[in-house]
């Protein structure tokens, strides 16, 4: 049910001129979806009164670059008042109520946005999909019979549909990627840092990254110019790697489409850096599954057997499979770690950003979502996740509204160069 979009400037000049008519304009929005689809997407919403003073607050902003401009939280950032529960139904019996303000949170308050809510996820962002036990699946905007893609599922949905033109998320395996790519949106993640660890419960912290879904990418260059500290990168053109090669089973039609996008980029084939990704990269969903197991598990490891019950059982299985990696299954890993990071290294010594695709196909229906589908969507998001690689993801349109998406990857989480290809895309 998408409305018109208002963008970041939208917002702002609705909420500077009338507080009130811009808190009356928000919860117009959100009567209009209907109550099981809010049960699936929103894990808790301000009161009236409190979201105008939200407004009202930003008035004393106004020279902030996002003065009144309404964002949601993924349910994993704490928010004083506001409970978080990683969309389970229990984290606030096992964890004390933190009474503290996620740091990704107040910098975006400290230009002025204003809090609009949380959004689901799939339980403690273990998934890419949307799916939800406890709340329900978060279904896709523009196809409700499909997925919405996860872990950041209602932040995507809610984008999307015109609610907020900002919704925070985190990317450990590719949950902004991937429902950036589904719903048609821009999206970006860093590297593990202040944003992904403090006042933002973990799914695992060695590999969770921070950041932000928008539906325009005039919204996404206003954010990250607001709010990251900008690290330039040396006045030339940027110089950019084409790796679309190196996953097989994309249709025509997204290549077609992703060729005006390359081009206008400039990113450039390369059949030797195409090589060494693919043999140098080829075992990091592997890696990914048993570092990032292990690092999840020492997260839930006080209350994991006590609650088993209470967990989506494929939640509980993700986690306990950490006790059962062998010492081998273990080196392993950690080989494809170091040979993942030392690809990325020697690539970025030549390259300022390398382009692959961000999903292997548009959005699906919960019943394709099989163990199939999510390890060959692994194989195309983990390299950058095991790397600890940012990424910027941009949308690519299809046909009958489908979408996916490209993601770009950059050595550094706060070089100016999102902000370039952003500028090369118009």
């Amino acid at each position: 049910m998408p409305s018109q979009t208002k963008t970041i400037r939208d917002w702002q000049e609705l909420a500077l001129e009338s507080p009130e008519r811009a808190t009356r304009t928000y919860f117009e929005q959100i009567s209009k979806i209907p109550q099981d689809t809010q049960r699936r997407v929103f894990a808790s919403l301000p009161s009236f009164e409190e979201l105008l003073g939200g407004f009202e607050k930003a008035g004393s902003f106004p020279g902030a670059a996002l003065a009144g401009a309404p964002y949601l939280l993924k349910d994993l950032y704490d928010y004083p008042g506001f409970p978080t529960t990683a969309s389970s139904s229990f984290l606030p019996e096992v964890r004390p109520d933190p009474g503290e303000e996620a740091a990704l949170s107040i910098a975006l308050r400290s230009q002025g946005a204003v809090f609009a809510g949380k959004t689901h996820l799939n339980e403690f962002a273990y998934g890419l999909s949307g799916e939800n036990l406890s709340f329900g699946d978060c279904p896709h905007p523009l196809f409700p019979e499909r997925l919405s893609g996860g872990s950041s599922s209602g932040s995507a949905w809610a984008v999307k549909c015109g609610i907020a033109p900002v919704a925070t998320g985190t990317d450990t395996a590719g949950s902004i990627r991937v429902p950036a790519a589904w719903c048609g949106l821009w999206g970006i993640r860093f590297a593990p840092d202040e944003w992904s660890s403090k006042g933002c419960f973990p799914l695992a912290p060695k590999f969770d990254t921070a950041g932000w879904m928008t539906a325009t990418g005039q919204d996404m260059e206003q954010v990250i110019r607001a709010i990251v500290p900008l690290e330039s990168t040396p006045p030339r053109p940027l110089r950019g790697l084409n790796l679309i090669d190196a996953i097989p089973k994309l249709s025509p039609m997204f290549r077609s489409r992703c060729s005006d996008t390359i081009s206008k980029l400039g990113a450039e084939k390369d059949e030797e850096a195409l090589a060494a990704y693919l043999s140098e990269t080829s075992d990091s969903p592997f890696s990914y599954a048993v570092l990032q197991s292990q690092d999840a598990f020492e997260v839930h490891r006080l209350w994991i057997d006590e609650y088993r019950e209470r967990y989506d059982p494929v939640v509980w299985q993700r986690l306990d499979r950490a006790r059962h990696w062998s010492e081998a299954e273990n080196e392993r890993a950690l080989k494809a770690e170091r040979s993942t990071k030392r690809f990325f290294a020697r690539c970025f010594e030549s390259y300022d950003y390398i382009v692959l695709p961000a999903t292997q196909s548009p959005a699906i229906p919960a019943a394709e979502h099989t163990d199939r589908f999510r390890n060959e969507l692994l194989a195309i998001t983990a390299p950058a996740s095991v790397g600890r690689v940012p990424a910027l993801t941009i949308p690519i349109g299809l046909e009958n509204g489908e979408t996916q998406g490209l993601q770009l990857l950059f050595r550094a989480p706060y070089s100016d160069v999102p902000l370039r290809l952003l500028e090369a895309l118009g």
